[in-house]
């Protein structure tokens, strides 16, 4: 049976982490929607946006929680965090082109929007992600380094933390992206 004090750590640790996770959210939400109503292909771009949201946090939620692992049980090294850098990026690249095949296919045989080419649907997922996740593995890498110092458990604050930097990223690099490629 866990004792009143553990849960009380437990709610103390997590509370304020999902707060700040919440209005994140909220936030890249409202700003994403002002980005994109700006561009032609919006009905399409925002088949990919759902799917692409999630993926990310599907991919830097078990990076975050390998690397508080490692810490916690003092195996944090080198070889450790290359291995899930790596691992991460190759399940990023391999789901990012699966949602560009997917909403290709949607909108092939449901919508059939012609706003941009095949490559398009790989290339913007692809791309958003790969610099979304550059800074938030780095920024992950720091936070759950920096919790655990300070002798709270980097599983309980640091996954909804890096769950609104992470949108509030990747509905920056995502818009940055579309410029880049000048989709209409």
């Amino acid at each position: 049976m866990e004792r009143e004090d553990s849960r009380f750590t437990l709610i103390k640790e997590i509370l304020p982490s999902e707060t700040l996770s919440i209005i994140g959210s909220l936030a890249a939400g409202i700003i994403l929607s002002l980005l994109l109503l700006q561009f032609k292909s919006f009905p399409i771009l925002i088949l990919l946006i759902p799917a692409l949201l999630s993926l990310r946090g599907n991919i830097s939620s078990p990076f975050i929680a390998r690397t508080a692992k490692d810490l916690i049980i003092g195996d944090f090294n080198k070889r450790n965090i290359i291995e899930n850098i790596l691992s991460t990026y190759l399940l990023a690249i391999a789901t990012a082109c699966l949602i560009g095949l997917f909403t290709f296919i949607v909108n092939f045989f449901f919508f059939k929007l012609e706003y941009f080419s095949f490559e398009f649907f790989i290339l913007i997922p692809l791309i958003s992600m790969l610099f979304t996740l550059s800074l938030v593995i780095v920024i992950s890498i720091v936070l759950n380094s920096l919790v655990f110092k300070f002798g709270l458990n980097p599983n309980n604050v640091i996954p909804p933390i890096m769950t609104a930097i992470g949108d509030f990223f990747n509905v920056v690099f995502f818009y940055l992206t579309l410029i880049i490629l000048g989709v209409p």
